[in-house]
C-alpha cells in the first residue's frame, strides 16, 4: 500500500470506492500473530502464537478471559485489543447487574462489530487495528465469532486470522467434518496442528498458548504450561 491523497481521513472515499484507513487497519490484523479458533457442539478452543519483539523482551498476551463463559483471541495491535477487552468486560458486568444473567455471545460480538463500524464513518478516531476471535458458550450452545476493523462480523465453525493464516485455514477446511465427533483434548490437538501450519518455528509452551471453554463444567481458562506441553507431545501421532 502506498500513501496517497485519499488516506488522510477515514471519511474520504477513493475513486475506486475504498476507505484506505480501514484497509490499513485490516492489514494490521493480517500482519499480527496467528490466532486459531475451532468448535463443536460442546467446546470451543482458541490457540495463538506468542511473538516477542526481541530476544530480550517477553511475548505479548493474545488470549483474554472476558467472563466465565467467554474469552477472546486477538491479532493485530495488542494495545487496541487490550482496550477492547476492557470494554467487553464492562459490557458483561453491566449486563449481569441489569439482567442477572450472562450475556449472549452473539449480542456481545455484535456490540464489538458496531463499535468498530462507528469508527469507519465518524471523524476524530481511527479504526481499531485488531481482529478478534470471540469464543463462548450460552443457552444457545457454543459459538465462535470473528470481528474485523471494518465492522464485519462472521460466525464460524473454525477460523484463522493473522500472518500466514491461509495455511491454517486450508488445514481446518480439510478437517472440518471431524469437528463434531472430537473430544476436548482432540479439539485442542487439532487447533494446535492448524496453528503449526502458520508457524515458522516448532511449537512449544513458550511460543504458543491455548484456551478452552465449554459447558458449566468447563469455564473459560488458559491452559497451563504443563497441560500445553502434554498436548504438544501428541501432535505427531496419527490423527
Amino acid at each position: 500500500m502506498f500513501r496517497n491523497q485519499y488516506d488522510q481521513d477515514v471519511l474520504t472515499w477513493s475513486p475506486q470506492g475504498r476507505l484506505h484507513q480501514v484497509e490499513y487497519a485490516m492489514e494490521a490484523v493480517k500482519q499480527g500473530g496467528a490466532a486459531i479458533g475451532c468448535k463443536n457442539d460442546e467446546f470451543v478452543v482458541l490457540a495463538t502464537l506468542k511473538r516477542a519483539a526481541s530476544e530480550l523482551s517477553s511475548s505479548q498476551k493474545k488470549l483474554f478471559r472476558i467472563d466465565d463463559n467467554v474469552g477472546i483471541a486477538i491479532s493485530g495491535l495488542t494495545a487496541d485489543g487490550t482496550a477492547a477487552t476492557k470494554a467487553l468486560r464492562n459490557d458483561c458486568i453491566s449486563h449481569k447487574f441489569t439482567f442477572e444473567s450472562q450475556v449472549e455471545i452473539a449480542r456481545l460480538a455484535g456490540r464489538v462489530a458496531d463499535k468498530s463500524q462507528i469508527s469507519t464513518q465518524r471523524a476524530g478516531a481511527r479504526p481499531s487495528g485488531v481482529g478478534m476471535l470471540i469464543a463462548g458458550v450460552d443457552e444457545q450452545g457454543s459459538h465462535l465469532f470473528q470481528t474485523c476493523p471494518s465492522g464485519n462480523l462472521y460466525e464460524h465453525v473454525a477460523a484463522a486470522i493473522g500472518a500466514r493464516s491461509q495455511a491454517s485455514k486450508t488445514y481446518l477446511e480439510r478437517n472440518v467434518d471431524k469437528l463434531g465427533a472430537l473430544s476436548l483434548n482432540q479439539l485442542v490437538k487439532l487447533a494446535l496442528r492448524a496453528l503449526r501450519e502458520a508457524s515458522t518455528d516448532p511449537l512449544t509452551d513458550k511460543t504458543c498458548s491455548v484456551a478452552v471453554v465449554g459447558s458449566k463444567d468447563t469455564p473459560f481458562r488458559i491452559l497451563s504450561a504443563e497441560e500445553l506441553t502434554s498436548a504438544l507431545e501428541g501432535l505427531d501421532e496419527q490423527e
